[in-house]
């Protein structure tokens, strides 16, 4: 790896169980390198003491800059985004808790002025164990603050421009999307019909019944309100979803999850009569919702619901694999029974195909399989 001139690049190397870090620097007004060692149990520690004996060398003005991190680089764009309304409430808080994330890390602690490309490094090494799409969103939030501070002039180079510091991959394997199958479906079904809910207990089997008849996310559902419901032309208008806002309250939020979130469903005969029992048991509340929590006098939150779904999969003897199987069954027999890829994807919400090809690869593939046989009969019988 090619060391960057500079106050702190240095090489590490074993000294018995720990680490020895050994690197090169200039005073204040010397032309002079000098050597310095620190010894600790990590590479990490060894870097962060360099850092900070590096920090003693610099004068008060250029002290100032050095005292800023990632973290307050961040903020104060998470901040002023927010403020201007370039990210709603949602969003917002899903960056401040990516923060609250990165803050575990010894490189949230460093200066940005005093980080370098071997700290980097290590610091991307150490987060393969993520998902992809969170490791995404970390290399990202890297990205964003090099690139201010080199805006602000805090640093002189963007050491994230160097080509050695690809975004990593996970080493995790790619976690399996599986909805129910019709066996599963069937069992599910009756299962529900015969739970018997306690004295005092919510009831969220209707809700259960539209995410199963309408690929519908949980947050959508609970979010509709009886004008979302157009009977007469067939479809259901998604408008809005249950966010946590930030006072950890949940509230409407009229922003969709994805660009595509806003979108027209078709009421299908069985969500005809679950949308028709829907309504008829709703009961007035404050914010006109069809679902709304009148025990606790709030909407109704989707951790609600999963447990809820969770004890209906324990009734029915099937593996729990989180309450957004729902969807993913009602993609299922979508695919099976003919509709396409790019029909879907809009009854979905997805952002574009290739997110539906991709999540729903498995069930594609068997409908392949099963044209096949189709085309094999068809030309038999000619």
């Amino acid at each position: 790896m090619a060391k960057r001139k500079e106050n702190g690049a240095g090489t590490f190397r074993r000294k018995g169980s720990n680490w020895n870090y050994q690197f090169s620097y200039k005073e204040t007004g010397s032309n002079e390198r000098k050597l310095k060692n620190f010894t600790a149990e990590t590479k990490e520690e060894c870097l962060i003491r360099a850092e900070e004996f590096l920090a003693e060398l610099t004068d008060g003005s250029e002290r100032i800059r050095a005292d800023i991190t990632i973290p307050d680089i961040m903020k104060d764009k998470y901040d002023n985004d927010f403020a201007k309304n370039h990210t709603a409430e949602q969003g917002y808080m899903r960056n401040l808790n990516l923060l609250k994330q990165f803050e575990q890390y010894p490189l949230s602690r460093i200066p940005i002025a005093m980080i370098t490309q071997e700290q980097i490094e290590l610091f991307l090494q150490s987060i393969t164990n993520y998902s992809d799409s969170v490791i995404k969103k970390l290399y990202g939030l890297l990205n964003s603050s090099f690139r201010i501070a080199l805006d602000k002039g805090i640093i002189s180079d963007n050491p994230m421009t160097i080509k050695e510091l690809r975004r990593p991959k996970t080493d995790k394997r790619a976690r399996e999307v599986k909805g129910l199958d019709v066996e599963e479906q069937y069992a599910f079904l009756k299962a529900l019909q015969e739970y018997q809910v306690p004295p005092g207990g919510n009831d969220f089997r209707l809700q259960l019944l539209i995410e199963l008849y309408s690929g519908m996310r949980m947050g959508e559902i609970n979010a509709l309100r009886p004008e979302d419901i157009d009977f007469d032309i067939g479809v259901v208008h998604v408008k809005r979803t249950v966010a946590l806002g930030l006072d950890n309250k949940l509230f409407l939020n009229d922003i969709p999850k994805t660009n595509n979130g806003m979108r027209d469903i078709p009421i299908s005969g069985q969500l005809k009569d679950v949308l028709t029992e829907a309504l008829e048991e709703m009961r007035d509340n404050p914010i006109g919702v069809i679902f709304y929590n009148h025990k606790a006098d709030k909407l109704v939150s989707t951790q609600q619901v999963n447990l809820f779904y969770k004890r209906i999969l324990d009734n029915a003897g099937i593996e729990y694999r989180g309450q957004h199987s729902l969807r993913h069954t009602f993609a299922a027999r979508c695919i099976e029974s003919g509709v396409t890829a790019v029909v879907l994807k809009n009854w979905l919400g997805h952002s574009d195909i290739h997110m539906t090809i991709d999540i729903y690869a498995d069930v594609f593939s068997k409908m392949d399989n099963d044209a096949m046989e189709k085309f094999d009969n068809y030309i038999d019988e000619l």
